[in-house]
């Protein structure tokens, strides 16, 4: 039986075969590249390059014949190209910018400041802030003037924030915040036509970060520093992206006079690649494209590669999957689905007739199924229990009216259901981790209880703005009614308890998107098997009035993060519809927290 999906394949493989061939047509003439669709949309679609994939004629024949941009990956940046002071190497810039040259290709250069990129001898310098100022003036100066009227976007600043606030970098130490609108300022002198984009992620749509970004925008405008665009790198995992959001970011900068461009987009993926997952992540790259197209001021949409077998995403210290293929081309160079499909949306945007079909198009675009959401009959296995058993992965039964103190004493939790959760995205061979958690309210507080079994509790290494990275537990909360919504807005929380508050209980660590809202309290005690974490939540704040009535029902879900060294190595979910670790940025992907009179 041939499924519609393997029906797609096979017309997809068709027409790789059909396509002219390598280097027989000339790049900038045809359209039937993304290059050339991308030019009738007004727009640049690029690809990010090292140098050394270069060696290989293919690359350089799909790179020039598919992408009117080019991005240097990482050989730009200040810790590749300076070892000390006044000493610099260009040969591999030059030989990317001379590449894009011969291919009629514009350069967006990545990065002049970027904070995991520093040489050393500036990470490890002991600068005076006029020192300091001189040195950026000097690096900034000496790259930008260099490629005067050659590279036409720069990336001044990259991933200056933390959240909200601004990261901890060498340069805000020996400058100040300041350093950041210097920089632009730097840049303008070096080339007063260059345009120059801030960079980062996680703020593609509305939160916090984003508005912080927008509030610094703002402010470089009305002050006249040289600010014309905001980069957004887009690293999504298939399924998790939020194109409202991000399109009502595009909007809002674009008001400001900013231009957007998605500067890093590769879509990700946990587990074995399949038909369906492909299909799923073509779709998240058409939707990506066209929140750009519906955008004026969305000019360019770069991909962090060409082909899958050189993405960043295999090493294991940024993802958890050795055999993801997050880009447009396959390790063969093969043009996967999310290709034709930027090319049939390219083409019809275009007028120019769609590669695929409706019907071909409409079987990548259609919504992913919508998870079981039907549940059992609530029952008892033990009928002492205060509410029924919960239904896996969907909903957790919470009795009210019990009265629970925080003291790491587990007893007042008796005849409370519990949990165990063993299983998640990232589990290493021979894991010994696992958690209970149980959840109860009284007439204030909403109750929750992890009881942790690990051999091997990690802490200490991490600052609250990291505490994902080592041992931890996650806590979630929706309490707007809308079990759908798919990004967190007020009265939707993460709240991530670390495993450090052993020692410092008089100065919670907490973190997590919304915590603040709330108002949490807890303990955290040790065991001979682990730790344990009782917290409790108001049910009034100035947010949400939680009412607790029977069948009652709030978004809930419930994580683990486990760490046997230097990072986390281990990541347990509860939800059964959160299976790539996306709750923190899906609330959608919750499962249900159910209040149960314990009286019935």
């Amino acid at each position: 039986m041939i499924t519609k999906m393997s029906k797609l394949t096979i017309l997809l493989f068709l027409i790789v075969s059909l396509m002219p061939a390598v280097g027989l047509i000339n790049a900038q003439e045809s359209s039937f590249s993304l290059r050339g669709l991308a030019a009738q949309n007004d727009i640049y679609v690029g690809a990010a390059v090292w140098t050394n994939h270069l060696d290989d004629p293919v690359h350089q024949d799909v790179l020039g014949r598919e992408f009117n941009m080019l991005t240097p990956e990482h050989e730009a940046k200040f810790c590749m190209i300076s070892t000390a002071r006044g000493e610099y190497d260009f040969s591999k810039v030059d030989q990317l910018v001379e590449f894009a040259e011969a291919n009629d290709m514009v350069i967006h250069g990545h990065t002049l400041i970027w904070h995991s990129c520093s040489p050393d001898w500036v990470e490890n310098g002991d600068f005076s802030r006029e020192e300091a100022i001189e040195i950026l003036r000097e690096h900034i100066t000496t790259v930008v003037s260099r490629y005067k009227g050659r590279i036409a976007y720069w990336d001044v600043v990259n991933e200056a924030f933390d959240g909200a606030a601004l990261r901890d970098t060498a340069w805000l130490r020996f400058i100040g915040e300041d350093y950041i609108e210097m920089a632009f300022q730097f840049a303008h002198e070096a080339d007063p036509d260059a345009l120059l984009l801030y960079n980062d992620y996680g703020a593609e749509g509305m939160g916090g970060k984003s508005n912080a970004i927008y509030a610094m925008a703002q402010d470089f405008l009305a002050r006249g520093i040289p600010l014309h665009g905001i980069g957004m790198q887009s690293h999504f995992d298939v399924g998790s992206i939020n194109f409202t959001a991000i399109g009502q970011n595009i909007q809002r900068l674009g008001e400001l006079g900013l231009e957007v461009q998605f500067t890093e987009v590769d879509i990700k993926y946990l587990g074995e690649t399949d038909d369906e997952i492909l299909r799923h992540q073509a779709r998240d790259y058409y939707r990506l494209m066209e929140t750009c197209l519906d955008a004026e001021n969305c000019t360019a949409f770069i991909v962090w590669g060409v082909t899958d077998k050189f993405t960043w995403l295999r090493d294991a210290s940024f993802f958890d999957n050795p055999t993801v293929e997050p880009l447009l081309f396959s390790d063969e160079y093969e043009p996967k689905p999310a290709y034709f499909a930027l090319m049939s949306l390219l083409a019809q945007r275009a007028g120019v007739t769609p590669i695929l079909s409706e019907s071909e198009l409409t079987a990548i675009l259609e919504d992913a199924p919508a998870a079981a959401s039907v549940l059992p009959e609530p029952t008892k296995t033990d009928p002492a229990q205060l509410a029924p058993d919960a239904a896996n992965g969907l909903a957790y039964y919470a009795p009210f009216n019990v009265t629970i103190t925080l003291d790491g004493d587990l007893s007042d939790w008796e005849n409370v259901p519990r949990v165990t959760v063993d299983s998640g995205t990232t589990v290493p061979a021979g894991n010994d981790t696992s958690f209970e958690f149980a959840v109860a309210a009284d007439d204030a507080n909403l109750y929750y209880m992890a009881d942790v079994t690990d051999s091997i509790v990690v802490y200490g290494n991490y600052e609250a703005g990291e505490w994902y990275r080592e041992d931890s537990v996650e806590l979630y909360l929706n309490t707007t009614g809308d079990l759908g919504a798919a990004a967190y807005q007020p009265g939707i929380v993460q709240i991530g308890i670390m495993a450090g508050n052993l020692t410092q209980p008089e100065t919670p660590l907490v973190g997590g998107s919304n915590n603040g809202d709330s108002q949490i309290s807890f303990v955290v005690v040790e065991t001979e098997k682990g730790y344990v974490i009782e917290a409790s939540v108001p049910l009034k704040t100035d947010v949400w009035d939680i009412v607790p009535e029977h069948l009652g029902v709030l978004g809930f879900q419930t994580h683990l993060n486990g760490s046997a060294a230097t990072d986390r190595d281990t990541k347990l979910i509860w939800s059964a519809a959160d299976t790539q670790d996306q709750s923190w940025n899906n609330p959608s992907l919750f499962g249900q927290l159910i209040f149960w009179d314990k009286a019935q």
